[in-house]
């Protein structure tokens, strides 16, 4: 759905945004993944008439969500961790947030050994079958 091009600044405000489509294109996703963070309440961007409209403190969040969600963090770790550092540009300089990987670091490494066996296991048992 093609959105409509206005101009881009809240009259009597500093700020400039963005609107979903902008948003979207700007950080390569598509904007349904956009109002999915929304409904997981990672993102509540302000409405300007009928339209969201994103701020930069918006767009450095969803940077963020998108860098921790490529790690694999899970959304209810994203928002607590949120909750608790509020906006900031760089995510992983906080240490609340940085302790947060560090726990999830620890999960990956026990799911990859735990992989490792089950990938040991299989390929012994299709092994010994074809002999």
């Amino acid at each position: 759905m093609a959105e409509t091009q206005v101009d881009t600044r809240v009259a009597g405000a500093e700020e400039s945004f963005l609107f979903i489509g902008e948003l979207a294109k700007q950080t390569g996703i598509d904007p349904k993944t956009i109002r999915f963070y929304e409904r997981a309440e990672l993102l509540s961007p302000p409405r300007h008439g009928k339209f969201r409209t994103y701020l930069a403190t918006d767009v450095r969040r969803l940077q963020n969500i998108l860098r921790l969600r490529r790690l694999g963090v899970p959304i209810a770790q994203i928002r607590d961790v949120l909750e608790r550092v509020g906006d900031c540009p760089n995510i992983l300089e906080i240490e609340q947030a940085a302790s947060m990987l560090r726990a999830h670091l620890d999960v990956l490494r026990s799911k990859h050994v735990e992989i490792s066996r089950q990938i040991e296991q299989t390929a012994t048992l299709l092994e010994t079958r074809a002999a």
